[in-house]
Order: structure tokens, then sequence, then C-alpha cells
């Protein structure tokens, strides 16, 4: 079975001088420094969105301004060896739920060749990067599967968006979702129809859920991360469904170096197997060796 990889922030934390999401979102906060404490990410933006002066235009005004001072602090994110390293994995896809383009980077440095195929404005359902050799053929496609920064309206962090992210996953999932392609109206299958005949539209990085074995690196997986919470969880249920004929045989993997007991629980519930490593002391903790053994660990995964 092909294998994916979705990767988080984890990978940036190694680039020197990057920025952290508590000092961007003070940053976006403005004069309003308001305590966080327990607040998921998405309670944060939306309180920095609601308390910010009205504008005659509208609230989504305001936002706008908000997401591309997001995409302004996160334009210019180096890459570094560590995305190589993702690379020779030789995976056919890449999903990442960060806004930057470290990978695409890393890969022009190597003589690649980008080629964005992004034609959703707001959502980031099939939104996509092909990486082209010199002989113009794809070796592999890059996911933005939450937004990118040179398209700031794209960029998913509030309430609002995620919900209507997840309708949309809906929508594809149960086969009522529609767009535009070339002019033309497309409408796509069920995934348990797509499951049941294996035959795959490749339209949207969700697919990849129910036919390649991914491997989650570097991500948290905070629970303001709904829309993955939410694929997981339905994957998890049509696996566990007797009624239906589906047979879903991938696997999910997810690495982590600290875990809680309740979210590891959960994850086990979902069927996705919890891999840990020992982290004892986070402050003296070889970051740099984790991920060079667990991308190693990941390549050599059957």
């Amino acid at each position: 079975m092909d294998k994916t990889l979705l990767f988080g922030n984890g990978l940036n934390q190694l680039t020197t001088g990057l920025i952290s999401w508590k000092d961007l979102l003070d940053k976006i906060k403005k004069k309003n420094k308001f305590d966080d404490l327990e607040l998921p990410n998405t309670m944060i933006y939306e309180r920095i969105l609601l308390e910010r002066p009205k504008l005659a235009n509208g609230i989504f005004a305001v936002e706008g301004d908000i997401k591309s001072e997001i995409a302004e602090q996160m334009q210019n994110i180096p890459t570094n060896e560590y995305y190589e390293m993702v690379y020779i994995l030789g995976f056919k896809n890449y999903l990442t739920t960060n806004y930057d383009y470290s990978l695409n980077k890393k890969l022009i440095e190597l003589g690649f060749f980008s080629k964005n195929n992004s034609t959703e404005d707001i959502y980031s359902i099939r939104r996509n990067t092909s990486i082209l050799n010199k002989a113009e053929k794809e070796v592999c496609k890059i996911w933005n599967i939450h937004g990118e920064v040179d398209r700031p309206p794209s960029i998913m962090l509030g309430l609002d968006h995620y919900c209507g992210s997840i309708g949309k996953l809906d929508a594809y999932l149960k086969g009522t979702y529609e767009f535009q392609e070339n002019k033309n109206p497309v409408r796509v299958n069920s995934i348990t129809d797509k499951i049941k005949r294996r035959e795959y539209d490749r339209h949207s990085w969700v697919e990849l859920f129910f036919n390649t074995d991914i491997h989650i690196l570097g991500l948290s997986l905070e629970y303001s991360e709904t829309d993955l919470w939410w694929i997981l969880n339905k994957r998890a249920r049509i696996m566990n469904d007797k009624k239906t004929s589906v047979h879903i045989s991938n696997q999910i993997f997810y690495y982590s170096t600290s875990i809680e007991p309740e979210k590891e629980g959960v994850l086990k519930s979902f069927n996705v197997n919890v891999l840990k490593t020992p982290n004892p002391n986070p402050k003296t903790f070889n970051w740099k060796k984790y991920y060079r053994d667990t991308i190693e660990k990941i390549g050599s995964a059957k």
C-alpha cells in the first residue's frame, strides 16, 4: 500500500529563529493582550477577530486584514535539511497543516520545480502543488490542507473556517461535493463506493486517509484541529459499522514523544497506531536526533 506523510510544525521548529505560535498570536492581538490560558487557537483567533475595530465594509474585511498579517509573518520561513530527509522517503503525497512552503523550498533547492494546482479561494479540500522533475514529470504532490501563505483567505485558524471546512469534507465523503474543473461540473462518488470499487478520483487529500498508510509526524493534534479528528473518527466509524460491507485496510501511525493518556486512548479507539519515544526531559531532549531516527523508521516501515 502507498504511504503518505502528514507533517506539522515540528519540522519547522528545527529551524533557527522561527516565530512561535504564541508570539504570532500575540502580534495579531495588537494592543488587546488577553491571557490565553486553556483556550484553543480557534477560540483565540475568533476573540481577536471579534474584538478588532469594525470596518464599514464588514467583518470579512477585518478577517482579511488579520490573515494577511499572519501570512506576512510566515512568508519567509526558511527550509532546513530535514525536509530533504522527508523527500528521500519517496512518498507520492505529503500533507501538511503548515501554511508555509518549507518542503517546496527545499525541493526547489534540489533542482525540482513546483506547479500550484489550487483553484479554491477559501477552503483547501483540493489544494495541492505538484513537484516536477526536469522532464516535467510529477514526482509527488504537497497538500497544504489548512491553507497557504500566498493565498491569505485560505489560512484556516478560526472556528468558523474549521466548521465550514468540515462541511465540505463531509460532502466529499458522502458523494455530494461538487466543483468546476476546466469550466465543467464535477461531482464525486461517496467514499464507501470508492472503497468497494477501489476507484479513487484523487481530487482531494481526504481520500488518502482511506487508501494509503498515513504517517503523522511533528503534529501535536490539538483538539482544535477538528477537521483531522473528524476524518479519523469518520474512518473509525466506517471500520466499526458491521452493517456495511466496506473493508478499510490502510493503517495510520502517530509518532509522539509525549502524549496524554487520554489523547492516546482516543486515538487508539479511532484505530490509530500510537508510536511513542520516551522524552524524560524536554529541555535536554535531542529533537534533531529524534526526527532523523523517526524519519528513518517511517522509511523502513512495511
